[in-house]
């Protein structure tokens, strides 16, 4: 905070131990009210009377490259904090903190490609000028679940921009937050630009809710559940403050008789997989064809079983633990209630394995035969749980797909354009994916979602301008 790290103004700390193994991997400053407090106030200083938001664009493009360096020659060290933290497998922490510096170079150039417009053919006497600035204070609430690049994909356009930031990262991974701080201090960001606030869950709460109430902050930008971003929109309305919410998602991924079927199952296993489940945009649902259902089944079971679950620090594993007690205790209890709603294919349970027996591992889990408006496909799970769903022609699967309080991704696999685009159209979400799922390998594109997915977008062009102001200026010409 303002350049140095220091200790809550209460002195209190806490502590973060493995997911894996339960052993301690971190102690952190336990901040509270006073201490969100302290931090609005010197981001206020900094955006009111200090140099960042009127730096050329020219000097937020050196830091934000340099910071993107800096993130890339120590990888190994940023990824290793998140695999202790979070539980995350190494090959999925690296390919993040890959994913992070490439989001603050992007930033890096589009700051300096801000450009306001003119009017001047209106009037032959007058000249209208169109400015964007920098919204202001800006407050971040994040998760645990991509706990580096969910505060870069906030903070790079908002520091493009010319804000002045704080930030609440979550209690069960903080460390590669209070790392980014460093790089950007090391790469030249100001002091009091960037400031961290790190607690545990009950005194997060407080920090959160602080941020979002407080009238010194001009943009608050959530992501967590639904309740959560309702909570903050709530608090934020005490000076109508702009605010963007990342939130859940129950995203269907649709598979025709004439998609490359192999290729659906591996990727349908790795859209509900990845990160163990823990990823907003999970292929939660599958909408399988009638006329391909059990033969895909079959498929995807065969590539379930290629999920390798182990020690996160290996780079072999392609699934880690889950983040929490509480979280494994959470999905497990969805798993029971689809023994008592559908039919199991493969996984329900922890793993036999007795090594992994300290950790909070939960097998890929198949359930077939679920009914969309049931609660194991109309609920978030956050874990490695999958409902299958069967649809018979493709006004069915879109409305299937539709039928869902989220609307946050979804993905659709044919071998026709045509029925690609219809799907892709008629499918009420913020993102579709067309035969890939999170792996089309296009970077820097809005995402968000409709619906209880949230509401405004991160990442790209629109990420940029959720932190600016726009302003005209009508000049009248003697």
């Amino acid at each position: 905070m303002d350049g140095a790290s220091r200790p809550a103004l209460s002195g209190a700390r806490f502590e973060r131990h493995s997911p894996f193994d339960g052993a301690l991997v971190g102690v952190f400053a336990d901040g509270g009210e006073e201490d969100a407090e302290r931090a609005v106030e010197i981001a206020r200083r900094e955006f009111d009377t200090g140099t960042w938001p009127r730096s050329p664009s020219r000097r937020r493009y050196e830091v934000l490259t340099e910071a993107a360096r800096l993130l890339t020659a120590n990888a190994d060290a940023v990824a290793e904090r998140m695999v202790l933290e979070s539980g995350k497998p190494l090959a999925l922490a690296l390919g993040e903190v890959g994913a992070a510096a490439r989001c603050l170079e992007y930033y890096g150039g589009l700051a300096l490609s801000v450009e306001g417009s003119a009017i001047n053919e209106r009037n032959p006497g007058a000249l209208g000028l169109i400015l964007r600035e920098p919204i202001g204070v800006a407050a971040f609430i994040t998760a645990w679940n991509f706990p580096l690049l969910g505060v870069v994909c906030k903070l790079a356009p908002a520091l493009a921009a010319g804000c002045a930031v704080v930030a609440k990262p979550s209690h069960l991974c903080p460390g590669p937050a209070l790392l980014l701080a460093r790089y950007l201090s090391e790469a030249g960001l100001p002091d009091g630009v960037f400031n961290v606030v790190t607690s545990q869950r009950e005194r997060g709460a407080v920090v959160g809710q602080h941020f979002a109430s407080s009238r010194k902050v001009d943009k608050i930008a959530f992501t967590g559940s639904t309740a959560g971003g309702q909570a903050v929109m709530r608090a934020a309305a005490v000076n109508t403050k702009r605010v963007t919410l990342e939130l859940g998602g129950k995203s269907a991924n649709i598979v025709f008789p004439d998609a490359p079927l192999d290729d659906a199952a591996r990727t349908a296993i790795g859209a509900f997989t990845f990160n163990s489940g823990q990823q907003c945009s999970a292929g939660s649902r599958l909408l399988l064809h009638r006329d391909i259902h059990d033969e895909f089944l079959a498929m995807l079971t065969e590539h379930a079983a290629a999920q390798v679950l182990g020690d996160p620090r290996d780079r072999g594993t392609t699934m880690g633990p889950l983040i929490s007690a509480q979280q494994h205790e959470r999905v497990l209890g969805y798993v029971g209630i689809g023994h008592a709603e559908a039919k199991l294919v493969t996984g329900g349970g922890v793993p036999a394995d007795p090594a992994l027996r300290g950790g909070y591992f939960v097998e890929p889990t198949v359930f077939a035969e679920v009914n969309n408006s049931s609660r194991l496909a109309q609920e978030e799970i956050f874990g490695p749980v999958l409902s299958v769903i069967s649809f018979e022609t493709e006004q069915e699967a879109v409305a299937l797909a539709n039928d869902s309080a989220y609307g946050l991704a979804g993905g659709v696999w044919t071998n026709s354009m045509d029925t690609a685009l219809r799907v892709a159209k008629g499918v009420r979400t913020g993102k579709m994916f067309v035969n890939c799922y999170n792996t089309a390998g296009i970077d820097d594109m809005p995402h968000g979602g409709y619906k209880d997915s949230g509401t405004g977008r991160e990442f790209g062009q629109a990420g940029l301008e959720e932190f600016q102001e726009l302003k005209t200026v009508q000049i009248l010409l003697r």
